[in-house]
């Protein structure tokens, strides 16, 4: 039996990345273990790299998922693969990037997955989102408010509303659903 965990997905691109965004979550949200709980607005923010590119979209989607991180993390690589994502450029241009930011109150460390996401205390495009979705959320690890590190990022880490997805853009289609 599979256990159910709720998990803060965080999901960026500046290659397309209005469309890459919405197919991504919608590739995502078509998993028959997943649900969804809440999604965050669209946010343009500045590249978080010394690599010279264009800025993201970031958002961030709240969801219910019946199996393991993982298990989690397994689905979004594929759903990245599929969407052409290449690793060539560390920090560099993307299609789509998904990352596990939380699981529950797990704190996991392992050579591929570490959870809450190592960085997410300093990257202002990742803890807007989620504080949007839910402005009470808590560090796992540094059990802290998230809302207490936004005070401590530099100001060069910009984040501005751009925008929501349409329910018809992410939602599953019926000719996906599974059986």
């Amino acid at each position: 039996m599979k256990t159910a965990g709720v998990a803060y997905i965080g999901v960026g691109s500046n290659i397309d990345p209005y469309e890459h965004c919405a197919k991504g979550i919608r590739r995502v949200l078509e998993h028959p273990d997943i649900r969804l709980l809440g999604l965050s607005s669209l946010f343009r923010t500045s590249p978080v790299s010394p690599v010279p590119q264009d800025d993201f979209l970031n958002c961030a989607v709240k969801v219910q998922w019946k199996g393991s991180p993982h298990d989690l993390l397994a689905l979004l690589l594929s759903v990245e693969k599929e969407q052409g994502r290449k690793r060539g450029v560390p920090l560099g241009p993307r299609t789509l990037d998904l990352d596990i930011l939380l699981f529950d109150d797990l704190i996991l460390e392992t050579q591929d997955l570490i959870i809450p996401h190592p960085r997410l205390h300093e990257r202002r495009f990742a803890l807007v989102p989620c504080l949007e979705i839910d402005p009470d959320l808590v560090h796992p690890l540094f059990r802290r408010p998230l809302s207490e590190f936004l005070e401590t990022i530099a100001d060069e880490q910009r984040v501005e509303v751009f925008g929501r997805l349409r329910d018809e853009e992410i939602l599953p289609r019926a000719d996906t659903m599974p059986d």
